[in-house]
């Protein structure tokens, strides 16, 4: 069965400065991977290169077994791949209403289908539905992270990459936000997870990456990095 997300040999530099250096990686149908590292370490900026925010200096990214290395990210969504940004998800000076209406973009033109996602979201996240006319910024923390999630199956995502979804949230915001995402993993969705938190993605993934210096360092069973000392202090503690 193809993977609905391979990545291979991605290299990526800012001008002169390279931070990833033949990244490859795979997500299985209908699984949670982890992608872990300390501070600095290219999680974030792989996700960006992914979702067609930064464009690849070597290597290839496919989706469904289609090439998708380069395509714009405005052209991704449409195709299945969505990314959530820690922290910068929405737009605040926007309602939540309108906030759902941008993000629809794509399907505006098919009413039925249009109206049956925004029932989906709207069920799933009902204090969203009570707030409506709202602007985002208003919200907490926490419900921002719930508003982007809300955007990310209003496309009907295959591959959802989310990026800290843990950043700055108090620790009973996030085992909600945790609940969402394995219900969303669960209904189908392959999610691709950057963390800072080696135990959420212990709850979250069977599977991790761990980068170091833009190179992975470890593949396998998010159990076995745990017993993986040298590593779990990095992520704890920000070493190396």
């Amino acid at each position: 069965m193809t993977a609905p997300l391979s990545v291979q040999g991605i290299d990526f530099s800012y001008g002169h400065l390279q931070v990833l250096f033949g990244v490859s990686l795979h997500v299985d149908p209908c699984e949670a991977l982890g992608l872990l590292g300390t501070n600095g370490a290219g999680k974030s900026t792989l996700l960006r290169v992914v979702a067609g925010l930064e464009r690849p200096t070597a290597g290839t990214i496919t989706l469904d077994g289609r090439d998708i290395t380069g395509v714009p990210a405005e052209g991704l969504g449409a195709q299945g791949l969505v990314l959530v940004s820690g922290g910068r998800a929405v737009f605040t000076d926007m309602t939540i209403e309108e906030n759902l209406q941008m993000q629809a973009l794509a399907i505006r033109h098919q009413p039925a289908l249009l109206q049956e996602r925004r029932d989906k979201v709207l069920t799933k996240f009902p204090q969203l539905g009570r707030r409506l006319h709202q602007p985002a910024g208003r919200l907490s923390g926490g419900e921002q992270q719930q508003l982007a999630l809300a955007k990310a199956i209003l496309l009907d995502s295959r591959v959802l990459c989310i990026d800290e979804l843990s950043l700055g949230l108090a620790p009973v915001v996030v085992g909600e936000l945790m609940e969402t995402v394995r219900e969303i993993n669960d209904e189908g969705v392959a999610v691709v997870i950057v963390e800072q938190s080696l135990n959420i993605a212990a709850q979250l993934c069977q599977r991790s990456i761990f980068l170091e210096k833009g190179e992975v360092r470890f593949e396998g069973r998010t159990a076995d990095l745990l017993e993986q000392d040298d590593i779990a202090r990095a992520v704890f503690f920000g070493a190396g």
